[in-house]
């Protein structure tokens, strides 16, 4: 789903930027491309799992419950690098789509963009969330993880004071010797 969601993103974003770059052909455009994008919608998820759907999948407990786990058939095809490959074509695209459709929509007339710019602003603000939820989860994984970890902490910010409590702090030196 999250390859749906961007997918659709980059659908949505295009969509504004057609609408102010070609108002009058907009509807027709988009009648013709309907088709293709909802194809590449439906398709897009399996561009992410196909190595899960490929592979010998078993569950695995954890914590009194089960998980699907996967031995991949194709080692290097993994799905977070597929996530993050759809995540940063879709952030490209939307930061392009959407610089686009803001710059024009300052040189639409009046009539024009009185109402489009609804539209345009509710674009860009979901544009915004969209890129937000991107980059906190590219990077949210590893703030937290060196928030909750005092040990962790310390290794990345070797500052005593944010050493976790009730450990103690041993500097390392090196010291050479003579055999």
């Amino acid at each position: 789903m999250r390859a749906v969601k961007s997918v659709t993103q980059v659908f949505m974003t295009v969509n504004r930027m057609t609408c102010v770059l070609a108002p009058l052909r907009y509807a027709q455009i988009w009648r013709q491309f309907i088709p293709f994008a909802i194809g590449i919608i439906v398709f897009s998820p399996f561009l992410v799992i196909w190595n899960v759907i490929i592979s010998y999948t078993f569950p695995v407990s954890i914590f009194g419950g089960f998980t699907l786990a996967y031995s991949k058939k194709v080692r290097w095809a993994s799905l977070s690098l597929f996530q993050m490959i759809f995540m940063m074509i879709s952030l490209l695209i939307t930061i392009f789509t959407t610089s686009i459709t803001l710059y024009k929509m300052r040189k639409l007339e009046n009539r024009l963009k009185s109402s489009e710019r609804t539209l345009c602003f509710a674009s860009f603000y979901m544009s915004a969330a969209f890129l937000s939820a991107a980059v906190f989860q590219n990077v949210g994984s590893p703030i937290v993880m060196i928030l909750i970890s005092g040990q962790l902490r310390y290794h990345v910010i070797p500052v005593k004071r944010l050493a976790p409590k009730g450990s103690t702090v041993v500097s390392v030196s090196s010291v050479s010797r003579k055999l």
